[in-house]
């Protein structure tokens, strides 16, 4: 009875998050909430979500899934956008509030991590 019982509890867990290897980007505009910006995708709790900057006029780009190096899945436009949003965190500025706490990393342990795995360290949303 137990085991069944866990099976199934193994079975609605693991469902919740149903993009397991993917990582949804979304964009804001700079300094704006994170939180209301990733408000505005659908996605399950557990699921990886980014939220970049988006420093260009116009509409924002709609929230989208990536499956691969998100960096080799962007435009020209979207990869420089990304690179200024590196930027802005590397300038040692606050930490925007909702973007997920920062887990203790060692170097060695960053060196080992995808790109996808660090972008999420970085700008991850909690879930």
């Amino acid at each position: 009875m137990i085991g069944r019982n866990l099976s199934s509890r193994i079975i609605k867990l693991e469902a919740r998050r149903q993009r397991s290897n993917e990582i949804l980007l979304v964009w804001r505009r700079p300094d704006t909430d994170v939180k209301a910006a990733a408000s505005a995708a659908k996605f399950a709790p557990g699921d990886r979500v980014i939220c970049l900057e988006w420093f260009g006029d116009g509409a924002l780009p709609a929230p989208k899934w990536h499956r691969e190096r998100l960096s080799s899945e962007l435009g020209v436009v979207e990869n420089q956008y990304l690179t200024r949003s590196l930027e802005r965190v590397g300038d040692d500025r606050p930490r925007d509030p909702g973007f997920a706490e920062l887990p203790p990393v060692s170097t060695n342990r960053a060196r080992e991590l995808a790109d996808n795995d660090l972008l999420h360290l970085a700008f991850g949303v909690a879930t």
